[in-house]
């Protein structure tokens, strides 16, 4: 029975190292501590600029909206009008998050859209 510690250390050893390991991965900035965010858009490549391209002031409706961008988180008022936020997820908690914006009438046509960039929210 004294040999037996000396065989399942090691495994032990590795099991904990694999443990840590994982534990890394799972953390909020992942292991490597990537730049990565979650893209806004259906399509990932899509810029917030590209997006803002595509959508036509008075003439887009929100089938051609969704069609081109995805669904986005939706506000809607009681005078008809209608907010649609397409908004990127930052890896870091001291970086906004940049946003699309669309603002669309009673009529469902596009009335108005912003881009507001993303900016560091650090105090120097």
């Amino acid at each position: 029975m004294t040999g037996m510690p000396g065989r399942w250390l090691p495994r032990m050893g590795l099991v904990l190292a694999g443990c840590f390991w994982l534990a890394g991965c799972a953390g909020p900035l992942g292991f490597f501590d990537s730049q990565d965010t979650a893209p806004p858009f259906r399509d990932p490549g899509l810029s917030m600029q590209s997006a803002s391209d595509l959508v036509a002031v008075g003439k887009a409706s929100k089938a051609d909206v969704i069609a081109a961008l995805g669904p986005g988180a939706v506000v809607k008022f009681d005078s008809g009008f209608e907010v649609w936020v397409y908004r990127s997820k930052p890896a870091r908690a001291t970086v906004s998050s940049a946003e699309f914006v669309v603002l669309f009438g009673p009529s469902g046509i596009v009335q108005k859209t912003r881009i507001r960039p993303s900016y560091n929210t650090s105090a120097s």
